[in-house]
């Protein structure tokens, strides 16, 4: 009785380390924001910090914005809809851009 108690307090450990584990990783996989609301044009580029990503999005709340990652440049989009680039899978610091001379509240998120 009591080696049937330890075995199933062990497998119960073991999938308890295991439920931890993958919850700790689905939360890494999650979209990570960047550029909240910061004041862009065309002339000033707000820059998020450098994550593990391989997409981005991002979208203006009075102007257009355009998005992208390091040297890549993604697609630009009208007020409040989304603009959107996808680069290879690795480290990159993603970016949002106005598209008109006056300034935009923008907000972005990677993944």
């Amino acid at each position: 009785m009591q080696v049937t108690l330890k075995k199933s307090s062990l497998v119960l450990g073991v999938l308890a380390a295991l439920l931890v584990t993958m919850a700790l990783a689905a939360s890494s996989a999650s979209a990570l924001g960047f550029c909240g609301g910061a004041s862009v044009n065309n002339q000033n580029k707000c820059w998020g910090s450098l994550r593990a990503m391989s997409g981005a999005n991002a979208y203006g709340q009075s102007t257009g914005v355009c998005v992208g990652a390091d040297n890549y440049s993604g697609t630009c989009a009208p007020t409040n809809q989304y603009a959107q680039v996808n680069v290879p899978a690795g480290n990159h610091y993603p970016w949002v851009i106005g598209t008109g001379s006056s300034f935009t509240t923008t907000w972005g998120n990677s993944w």
